[in-house]
């Protein structure tokens, strides 16, 4: 890892409403005084990303969408100036494959990309590229690395380890260094790749910026009745909505009182819609839509409870954020969560997809306000003294130093 004007982030697409936290750690290294340049394979839509961060939006170089002009120019620029390199990437591209249908097709697709950000970098003098997520992005490092001779680094943070992802032994393998959000990822990939074993691994819990708004202030709630459950998490089928509006379902039919509101997007909210309507949840399910980061902390400032009901997370902010927000959260005991929430302490935790369980987390809080304070207090202190952004950041630092001194 070379010493170089500029880090180099590297995102499948940046900003976003949903990774609020990667445009905050962006922020916070800027704040002090870190030279980050940005990448992205795509180009988000407007909307999608919160109007505070159009800085970041018209910071970062996109490979996406480009006129196929500007590819070919690229490649052929590669292929004469560097031709040994883009014969190895090209026969790199052929050879990878893992049995994900079409796989060679997308890492050629990745290759003709690779060249256009290959260009980028090689202007700007950067030798090496920090890559959020083993998805997209992490495909195009693994052939700029072959393209340049440069060395690449991956943040992980949940699905893209947990769930099967294209080559991602070859994107693990390959990467100079590996940061985690929580240790449960490092030991399951090294039990998963023994072939990781003499890889550097880092854990570097998630931050938030606590002495800035929204976060650092908090709002006093009026104990339930109702109970004001808050769920804020991308519609997808790793999410498990189903399980919590069919929690939901059963606690009104034991003739609980409580309110409930759904913040996120994306494929299953439709059907998610449709569930709640058939559970006759309509009075007391709201579906939100996606919010900025200052709308979901007001969400909170609302909610009694943060709950969440996925198949699979990594730690996710949503829980550091109520917890800095002194929210009771109610969670799954799966990954990394049960390094972030002490069970009967700042939250409860729950067996994976365990709709009884889940109900019955739920009944305790609205059965007992004095708990919900109680654990919203104690979260609070959580957050404050292990999730700082300011931490987080300094510690990063340290480890991209550490790093350079390795050449």
């Amino acid at each position: 890892m070379s010493t170089s004007s500029a880090l180099a982030y590297f995102f499948s697409s940046f900003p976003s409403l949903s990774m609020t936290f990667l445009q905050r750690e962006v922020r916070d290294l800027r704040a002090q005084r870190q030279n980050v340049a940005l990448f992205a394979n795509r180009r988000p839509k407007l909307g999608d990303f919160d109007p505070q961060d159009m800085n970041l939006y018209a910071d970062t170089f996109y490979l996406y969408p480009i006129r196929p002009i500007r590819l070919l120019k690229a490649n052929l620029k590669l292929i004469v100036t560097r031709p040994g390199a883009y014969k190895n990437a090209l026969h790199q591209a052929l050879r990878l494959h893992d049995g994900f249908n079409l796989q060679r097709l997308r890492n050629l697709a990745r290759l003709f990309g690779a060249a256009v950000i290959a260009e980028r970098l090689s202007a700007l003098k950067i030798n090496h590229l920090h890559v959020h997520f083993a998805f997209g992005a992490a495909g195009v490092a693994l052939l700029l690395k072959t393209l340049l001779g440069i060395t690449y680094s991956i943040s992980i943070h949940g699905s893209d380890v947990l769930i099967p992802q294209p080559l991602i032994r070859q994107k693990l393998g390959q990467a100079r260094f590996i940061i985690s959000n929580c240790r449960f990822h490092i030991e399951h990939l090294r039990k998963e790749f023994p072939e990781l074993g003499d890889q550097r691994f880092y854990h570097l819990p998630l931050g938030i910026d606590l002495s800035h708004p929204p976060w650092s202030s908090v709002c006093e709630v009026a104990s339930p009745p109702p109970l004001r459950i808050l769920s804020v998490a991308r519609f997808n089928p790793i999410k498990n909505h189903a399980l919590l509006l069919n929690a939901l379902a059963q606690l009104k039919a034991n003739q609980i009182f409580f309110r409930c509101r759904l913040v996120g997007e994306g494929p299953t909210r439709s059907k998610m819609m449709a569930l709640a309507t058939s559970l006759k949840l309509d009075r007391q399910v709201t579906f939100l839509g996606p919010l900025t980061e200052t709308a979901v902390a007001q969400q909170m400032d609302w909610a009694h409870v943060v709950v969440l009901s996925s198949f699979s997370e990594g730690t996710p902010m949503t829980l550091i954020e109520a917890m800095a927000k002194k929210r009771a959260v109610v969670a799954p005991d799966i990954t990394g969560i049960p390094e972030l929430v002490v069970h009967e302490e700042t939250g409860l935790l729950y067996p994976c997809n365990d709709q009884d369980r889940l109900i019955a987390c739920l009944q305790k809080l609205a059965d007992n306000p004095n708990l919900i304070r109680h654990m919203g207090n104690q979260g609070h202190w959580r957050a404050r003294g292990q999730f700082d952004i300011n931490r987080h950041t300094r510690n990063l630092i340290t480890i991209f130093q550490q790093e350079r001194m390795h050449d």
